[in-house]
């Protein structure tokens, strides 16, 4: 298996059965859970988690539409 979420100067902080964390160039890191489809493996794009700055806030877009939904 190769899974392919890296870009140049990305680092590897973590990898589980179901999960790659990757730290960004930037210094964010993303979360990433993988799953086994059938015989083929997919990276759950919906559910991945940006870890990134912030004044302790948690974003999320809502999946109908362009809103970003910002709790404190």
């Amino acid at each position: 298996m190769r899974i392919n979420v890296m870009k140049k100067g990305d680092s590897i902080l973590n990898v589980t059965d179901n999960m790659v964390v990757v730290k960004r160039r930037n210094g964010e890191v993303d979360v990433i859970p993988f799953y086994k489809s059938g015989k083929v493996w997919r990276v759950d794009q919906e559910n991945t988690v940006t870890i990134g700055y912030g004044n302790n806030t948690v974003e999320d877009v809502v999946a109908e539409g362009n809103v970003t939904v910002t709790t404190f």
